[in-house]
């Protein structure tokens, strides 16, 4: 009896971890390219997406940045698969993550962030071999895949000494 209610809980719980998951991509944005990123403020990022279509522009919000509307636009681009544009940050930005999001003429959102530094652009080094650009879909299913071993250990182990006492 004891060993089922320790099987539902990790059942359930192994159920709210891959929902809440799932739920980070239900989104279907698309991704603004900011380079560089980190940027001083004071300098100028270019901003790049390639979820526009061929042709396509879209207008970007970046007032959290004090920047206002930017147009991003593929005429007079090598690649018109891509829509391109730049913007200034304010010398008197702040230090931090800003968002920045808009609509693409084709109806696609895209989204972005604008990390502002206050030492020199570039990518920033975490000091275990990679860089600070954000988590990507293999690492989320490594750690998804540790979680799920560590609760099948928890499990075995909650057997095991089950076993052991009623011996």
């Amino acid at each position: 009896m004891r060993s089922t209610r320790v099987l539902t809980g990790a059942a359930l719980s192994i159920a709210a971890l891959g929902l809440s998951a799932s739920s980070a991509f239900a989104g279907d944005f698309g991704k603004i390219e900011v380079t560089p990123n980190p940027v001083k403020a004071g300098n100028s990022v270019n901003l790049n997406s390639s979820d526009c279509g061929k042709n396509g522009s879209a207008t970007v919000d970046a007032s959290t940045l004090g920047a206002g509307k930017v147009t991003l636009s593929s005429k007079g681009q090598t690649h018109t698969e891509n829509v391109q544009g730049s913007l200034r940050v304010p010398s008197s930005t702040k230090a931090g993550n800003y968002g920045i999001g808009g609509k693409c003429s084709n109806g696609r959102e895209i989204t972005g962030t604008v990390r502002v530094g206050s030492g020199p652009s570039g990518k920033t080094r975490t000091g275990i071999g990679t860089t600070s650009e954000g988590s990507d879909t293999t690492e989320i299913a490594a750690g998804v895949g540790v979680l799920l071993a560590a609760a099948a250990g928890g499990v075995w182990m909650v057997r095991r000494r089950r076993a052991d006492d009623s011996a």
